[in-house]
């Protein structure tokens, strides 16, 4: 491949004088077979993108002169016809256009952090101009270098393993399966409405639901504004890209989701942070330290900083059904992952795609590469965690850390037995976190509940639609205190507790189930008194054979269609956030049967379809 058998695509915004002038363009003219000049960054893209159809060997030159230089604050930005930042664009361009197209950026500017930062955008090279003959007759070889079928000294494997990495597997799953919602960049808030918002983060009592999409983002982004403010994880600068990719993250949920949609995400985030400040382990909040070494002190900021990161992610592109139902329909998902913790695994994967495009996962690895083995490591296993299909063997974990943990000195532990007792905890902590709406204050719990009610009715009805048995708890005769009741009893309490056991702050989170398993129950008593007068004063109110009578509803704004949802209601991609088999929900003693033969109410637990 020689030099004249390539082509360049130059871009920067139109110039008041000649452009066939311009000696750097001439240059390039006399080396290149064809130079395409645009003033437009996305006619510029769709150029590349159509060069690329034909495997033409191509360059993509930015010129960065054309963009304003402000020296007060040393800083690059783009005029206004292209709203972008030279970062951000470089990131749009490396997105957009084909892998094989090596993306260079040139200027007569030389400050060292400017030329760090369009390299971690993505670009290939940043040239110093003016661009002498003897550096532009060498760019061809970038092409050389970005395309593995023009390299004639690897071996087949090297060659097969590139052309695999080149296939960007992530980048197709996110797309096919994650929402296309386009949401405003940089919502306007206010400093009055950011300092309330922020509060509202400081209290168990968060409430998602009085929160606009605006304000969940926003949210979202006090959280981690906060924690990258310590000096600890400045190093980060990730405060310009913060905000774009919370953005994008909040538009990958499907909103249409009556519980797995972006709020359920900021509600995980803002419980951990929460959590997180009670264990004083942020130093910004009032919370003492402690003298001696306690569990959570084996937490780093870095630690924390993945932790958060995996919750806000932790169902991003949840595609509306569960687990069960994707290996039941032999989904591709499904597939592609054994059957093994699908959607989760997609989670994660959506999470990391996004990570890259906005360069957060290069940020974290130029602090060492240890530091984003542990960054991905605690990502991954955290969020596979919320599968919970493993949600015994994970509390049988937790009790054996618990015990581990105050019986050895915390000081002593080596690193590799450091990193599974830390990996562990935060799997503890997320988990916690994932299912916290039934330890929130009860108000807020019971709209959580009655979520959950909507969901599993609507993926009854997808299994009609797809002609597969419907799963029990996709049944509409949910009773809706009885799964809170048995959930709460069976598998929140011996989660938290365990945790409590870990981390004894936690406790608090134990005393509210408590609470609202008492206001669960009185309801249930109620509602069976309720039953029983209905029985005795007209018999046209007795379970009919063809199914099982609904319970009364919670209050009175839930009342006759609560009685037996409505399926058709519904939007049948809506998620049901489910778990397979629970061992523990069906162990009752004789007592319990004889009740709910009594009572004729399905004994469901949430965690069933969790």
């Amino acid at each position: 491949m020689e030099p004249s058998d390539c082509s360049i695509i130059l871009l920067y915004p139109f110039r008041p004088f000649i452009i066939q002038d311009d000696q750097d363009q001439q240059s390039l003219e006399s080396i290149f077979g064809k130079v395409y000049v645009e003033h437009d960054e996305q006619e510029a893209i769709e150029r590349a993108k159509e060069i690329s159809k034909n495997n033409h060997p191509t360059l993509f030159l930015i010129d960065l002169d054309a963009i304003i230089y402000k020296q007060d604050d040393d800083e690059l930005t783009l005029p206004s016809t292209l709203n972008h930042t030279p970062v951000n664009l470089i990131q749009r361009v490396v997105r957009d256009v084909s892998a094989s197209i090596p993306v260079i950026v040139c200027s007569k500017h030389h400050h060292t952090h400017t030329m760090m930062d369009c390299i971690h955008a993505g670009a290939v090279d940043y040239l110093i101009k003016p661009l002498h003959l003897d550096v532009i007759k060498t760019l061809f070889l970038k092409i050389h270098r970005n395309q593995p079928d023009l390299k004639m000294h690897h071996s087949p494997l090297y060659q097969r393993i590139k052309e695999m990495t080149f296939y960007n597997m992530p980048k197709v799953m996110m797309n096919l399966y994650s929402n296309h919602q386009s949401i405003n960049k940089y919502p306007s808030i206010s400093k009055k409405r950011s300092l309330e918002l922020l509060s509202n983060l400081c209290t168990w009592n968060f409430n998602p639901f009085d929160l606009t999409e605006q304000d969940l983002i926003h949210s979202a982004y006090l959280v981690f504004d906060q924690l990258l403010s310590l000096p600890e994880l400045s190093s980060l600068n990730l405060k310009d890209q913060l905000y774009d990719f919370i953005i994008d993250l909040a538009s990958v949920y499907h909103n249409d989701n009556p519980y797995h949609n972006f709020a359920h995400a900021v509600d995980v985030l803002q419980c951990l942070f929460y959590m997180l400040s009670e264990l004083g382990l942020l130093p910004f909040t009032n919370k003492s330290k402690s003298d001696t070494v306690r569990p959570q002190d084996l937490l780093s900021l870095y630690d924390i900083f993945a932790l958060l990161i995996a919750a806000i992610g932790h169902d991003a592109a949840h595609p509306g059904v569960n687990n069960m139902f994707l290996i039941n329909t032999s989904n591709p998902l499904a597939i592609l992952y054994n059957d093994q913790s699908v959607l989760e695994s997609l989670h994660s994967v959506t999470l990391f795609q996004l990570l890259s495009k906005h360069g957060i996962d290069k940020r974290v690895s130029q602090v060492s590469p240890a530091c984003y083995r542990d960054f991905r490591k605690i990502i991954i296993s955290s969020i596979l965690s919320t599968d919970m299909a493993l949600h015994n063997e994970y509390v049988d974990k937790i009790k054996e850390q618990a015990k581990r943990l105050h019986s050895i000195d915390l000081n002593q532990l080596n690193r590799s037995t450091a990193e599974k007792e830390r990996i562990l905890l935060c799997s503890a902590l997320i988990k916690c976190a994932d299912i916290s709406n039934v330890a929130r204050a009860f108000q807020h719990s019971q709209q959580w509940a009655k979520l959950l009610v909507d969901e599993f009715a609507a993926q009854g009805n997808l299994e009609k639609e797809f002609g597969i048995a419907v799963s029990p708890a996709s049944d509409d005769s949910i009773a809706l205190e009885d799964s809170q009741i048995n959930f709460i009893q069976f598998v929140a309490l011996d989660l938290f507790k365990s945790l409590s056991m870990v981390t004894k702050e936690i406790a608090f989170a134990v005393d509210q189930l408590n609470s609202n398993l008492s206001h669960w129950e009185s309801i249930k008593q109620k509602n069976e008194q309720t039953d029983h007068d209905d029985d005795d004063d007209d018999t046209a109110h007795m379970i009919p054979e063809t199914g099982i009578k609904r319970s009364h509803s919670v209050d009175e704004s839930y009342t006759s269609t609560a009685k037996r949802i409505s399926l058709e209601k519904f939007h049948i991609n809506m998620p049901l956030i489910a778990m397979t088999t629970y061992g523990r929900v069906n162990t009752r003693d004789e007592e319990n049967d004889q009740e709910e033969k009594a009572t004729g109410r399905p004994m469901y637990c949430q965690c069933s379809i969790q």
